[in-house]
């Protein structure tokens, strides 16, 4: 079993629970006329067993979903479910052998070895619902199986399918024209007072374009590329904002070889800046913190501001629900991008991913 296993559909797993057992008892009903007199007796019991058959097995699924036997590898999965299936084996025939001590089927054919008979016969039952069992986990294990290889591929599909959308959408939300038209004017006071800057500054804005327009070819890159464009993109904010904005990175250098997806970083630091620093006609304060922690990546953008108006970015249907969509499309529940408010004047965004690097 692999770690993206998941149970058959609930509709479907109870058709096949009805129409197995159901044919079980068929079974059982045909095959006992040769030792025990057809009787309503004999079919009551049957029924019985076949009703017990779908409570066990029901129990042994909600105890495999419960102890999260589907993402265990299966050479861990076999010991433990033959052992199982033996004792809901056991479990059923003294049961059902209980049941037919107290409403007895009239024996027509073992003679002076009834009682032999009757122990080999037990012996029998308990084999043969062994067999049941295990092929019941086979096919219900083997459904799992391929219900998460299923749902991977369709999974897979929409990540794609999410980061192509995220690169045309990046022309509108990330890359959006308000932050080029600002830098363009301040390129163009730039021009006159400090023609060696403002080349600088045309370079930095053709990088971050660049790395726009090529990021939806991979769908994780490291966290080192992100902190590098961030910086282009900080220095020409800092064109715009002067001494009005203050910048504290923390960045862990063992977490630049960990990887995110792309502009993910820049996406919570623009978001930062639209919504703290460019609304207070103050000082802003902006601060970056990167680190390994606990097995994962904890990145943390934290500036100057309100909570109300930061979280406003998530109405847009861009920017941070676009970037909550793709965290789950790749990662599942193993990533997690919440906004909180630490302190008064003060918004945090905090984005937590699973510890990959190359």
């Amino acid at each position: 079993m692999n770690s993206r296993s998941t149970p058959p559909p609930r509709a479907a797993y109870w058709w096949c629970q009805l129409g197995g057992w159901g044919a079980y008892f068929l079974v059982n009903v045909l095959t006992s006329q040769g030792f025990l007199t057809f009787s309503w007796r004999l079919v009551s019991g049957y029924a019985v067993l076949s009703v017990l058959g779908i409570l066990l097995t029901h129990g042994f699924r909600r105890f495999i979903l419960r102890h999260q036997w589907l993402e265990l590898p299966i050479p861990q999965v076999i010991p433990r479910v033959v052992g199982v299936n033996f004792l809901l084996a056991f479990l059923l025939v003294v049961v059902v052998s209980v049941y037919f001590i107290l409403v007895p089927p009239r024996v027509s054919s073992f003679g002076h070895h009834g009682r032999l008979a009757l122990v080999a016969t037990w012996f029998v039952f308990v084999f043969n619902d062994f067999i049941i069992f295990t092929l019941w986990s086979g096919i219900y294990f083997g459904s799992a199986y391929f219900e998460g290889q299923r749902r991977q591929e369709i999974e897979r599909y929409q990540a794609q399918t999410a980061l192509a959308e995220a690169e045309l959408r990046g022309l509108k939300s990330q890359l959006n024209p308000h932050f080029f038209f600002n830098c363009l004017n301040s390129l163009r006071a730039l021009v006159l007072e400090n023609p060696p800057r403002a080349q600088e500054a045309i370079t930095q804005m053709a990088a971050i374009l660049r790395y726009h327009l090529q990021s939806g070819e991979r769908s994780l890159v490291p966290l080192a590329e992100e902190v590098e464009t961030m910086e282009q993109y900080l220095a020409l904010e800092l064109i715009r904002f002067e001494d009005r904005l203050t910048i504290e990175r923390a960045i862990d250098p063992a977490a630049l070889p960990f990887f995110l997806p792309p502009l993910a970083l820049q996406t919570l630091v623009e978001n930062a800046v639209k919504y703290g620093v460019s609304r207070d006609m103050g000082p802003g304060r902006l601060r970056l913190s990167a680190r390994p922690h606990d097995g994962a990546l904890e990145i943390a953008i934290g500036n100057t501001g309100s909570l109300r108006a930061s979280a406003a970015a998530d109405s847009t249907g861009l920017g941070l629900t676009n970037l909550r969509t793709r965290l789950r499309l790749l990662f599942g529940s193993q990533a997690s991008l919440e906004l909180h408010e630490p302190e008064p004047g003060w918004v945090e965004a905090l984005l937590i991913l699973p510890a990959t690097k190359s």
